[in-house]
């Protein structure tokens, strides 16, 4: 998006925000009071403004996966790690509390935009109209992927009717959500502008299909995608993170942040992510899964590559390892970051100094537990002013390309065409294209469960960080064996074996066919190769689906529960 949308965007959507907090206060949840507003396109677009705010667009958080560890545990919302989710829980309640808002304010608008049509020009009519209920359908796609069967509202409801609501099956919800973006997609622009256009549209249908087993529709919602022409993979993978990467013909749809219009991660958030040299907590961590579930230069997985050496594990690996995670002895945000134990000094790369090292656990005790950092998405500002206004991705097409192989591939079908998609994606990180086989390690598998394996694995290194990982794991009914684990840590310096530092080469992980890094966790703390951080836990009985909140249901006995809450 050029600089001056941008702004107006950001604008825009704070504007709406003042406008939605201040109507709120003075009229009740379930039926917006609009009087003589939305009567003409620039109230339209403030009303339209309302449904992009930042609360609204729900992204998973990675450490409810194997991904990623938060040190303190990730405070109310990781009650998934925990397995305490219940029907009172800050988290479930969050996300049914403000998706159920979103979706209020998209039917009051078109409830009342007819008012307008008069005074606006047809095609900014139609396309409003097409924003609006492809964000409607957006919402009730995470509702639909986190409860099940939801309430299906329309129209604004008045109090009597809200509290004797039921919950309508998922099918049917999910019917409409169908619907509901192809609608959009018939009017919205076929432009890459950072919007819910035509692309976003077919993009969310191929994800809430793929999300429900729909793989026909998946397909094809992710083949129209394709063919719209208009969108390609980015050749810089790191820029692409980074707020250089707003402008990338990749991006489908980003929720902006800005310093400008303080819009930002606060200083605990953001230096969470930092390294403690640079003044941070080095509390957000990746997790020795996360480090071995990139291939090595070869295509093959660490338990079968000969080029991986443990002892040396960013050499020979897939790029993208060492763009998503820092790299020992590698200059990082103006030091060397290098957590061995007997590090205890280290280069200030900027006044090239030597100071402690306070990211080695020998001089400072909370430096990261796993030994690793975050770099995705990461850059200089951050340590310059210990707040961050990263663009939160939601749609980018290296996700559409996958969408797309998986749907195919799961429908055993054009497997050429999954394979292709798949090295498409695969190229761009090892900075070729798909034809220059011998630039970089191409699938040549052609059956469908060896594909299936290439593609669980690609998602998970592609998109890293991205808030895709947690439902990937639902979805694939293997959120049991990849969660329910023993989180394992770096030993306390005085037991570090260190001919055995960071990893032993004496009891690897197997890499399994879901992509699932599997440790001998009991063995690598008896022999004080790791140590145990956490004992995270996933309750499969119940937590494929999360708790209708409680509140709600003391309102309206209507509302029945999900299994197990």
């Amino acid at each position: 998006m050029k600089k001056s949308s941008y702004t107006k965007y950001i604008y825009g959507v704070l504007l709406l925000c003042l406008y939605s907090c201040a109507d709120l206060d003075v009229t009740p949840k379930t039926a917006i009071s609009s009087g003589n507003f939305f009567s003409n396109v620039k109230e339209l677009e403030i009303g339209l403004n309302g449904l992009y705010a930042l609360n609204l667009w729900k992204v998973d958080r990675d450490y409810w996966t194997d991904d990623m560890h938060h040190r303190g545990g990730g405070g109310v919302d990781n009650d998934i790690s925990r397995a305490t989710l219940n029907s009172e829980s800050a988290l479930s309640g969050s996300y049914w509390r403000d998706l159920y808002d979103g979706i209020k304010r998209a039917n009051t608008l078109l409830e009342e935009m007819p008012k307008a049509k008069a005074n606006v020009e047809e095609s900014v009519y139609n396309r409003i109209e097409g924003e609006a209920r492809a964000i409607r359908a957006y919402f009730y796609g995470i509702l639909l992927t986190k409860f099940g069967d939801v309430p299906l509202i329309t129209k604004s409801v008045n109090v009597s009717d809200a509290l004797n609501l039921a919950r309508t099956p998922q099918v049917e919800v999910l019917q409409f959500v169908y619907n509901e973006l192809d609608a959009a997609a018939q009017v919205l622009p076929n432009e890459n502008q950072n919007r819910a256009t035509k692309g976003f549209a077919l993009g969310m249908k191929a994800r809430i299909a793929l999300y429900n087993n729909d793989f026909a529709i998946a397909r094809d919602a992710a083949k129209a995608v394709i063919d719209l022409g208009i969108y390609q993979l980015d050749p810089n993978f790191r820029n692409l993170f980074l707020k250089a990467g707003a402008a990338s013909k990749e991006m489908i749809y980003f929720v902006p942040q800005s310093f400008t219009f303080n819009v930002t991660l606060d200083n605990t958030a953001t230096r969470d992510f930092l390294p403690r040299n640079a003044g941070g907590f080095g509390a957000q961590l990746p997790t020795w899964e996360a480090v071995h579930i990139f291939e090595s230069s070869d295509g093959l997985p660490i338990d079968e590559s000969p080029l991986y050496n443990p002892l040396s594990p960013f050499d020979n690996r897939d790029p993208r390892l060492k763009e998503t995670i820092v790299e020992f002895g590698t200059d990082w945000l103006g030091y060397i970051y290098q957590p061995h134990p007997d590090s205890i000094r280290t280069l200030n790369t900027l006044s090239r100094t030597l100071v402690n090292n306070n990211d080695s656990r020998t001089v400072a005790n909370f430096a990261s537990f796993t030994g690793f950092l975050w770099k995705k998405g990461i850059d200089q500002t951050w340590a310059d002013t210990r707040l961050a206004d990263p663009n939160i991705i939601i749609l980018r097409y290296a996700d559409v390309l996958l969408m797309y192989a998986e749907a195919l591939i799961e429908l055993n079908e054009n497997l050429e065409a999954a394979q292709n998609a798949i090295n498409q994606v695969r190229a761009r990180a090892y900075g070729t294209t798909v034809a220059n086989t011998v630039a970089y390690p191409a699938v040549t598998e052609l059956a469908q469960a060896e594909l299936r394996t290439r593609l669980r694995r690609e998602r998970r290194v592609e998109l890293m960080l991205e808030g895709l990982r947690y439902q990937d794991l639902i979805r694939w009914r293997i959120a049991k064996k990849a969660t329910d684990r023993k989180l394992l840590g770096l030993p306390n310096p005085t037991d570090q074996i260190r001919s055995q530092w960071p990893f032993n080469n004496m009891i690897l992980p197997d890499i399994d066919p879901d992509g699932v890094v599997i440790f001998n966790s009991d063995a690598l703390i008896t022999n004080k190769y790791a140590r145990l951080l956490q004992d995270y836990d996933f309750d499969e009985s119940r937590m494929y689906f999360w708790p209708i909140p409680a509140a709600d249901r003391l309102l309206n006995a209507g509302l029945t529960q999900n299994p197990g809450y």
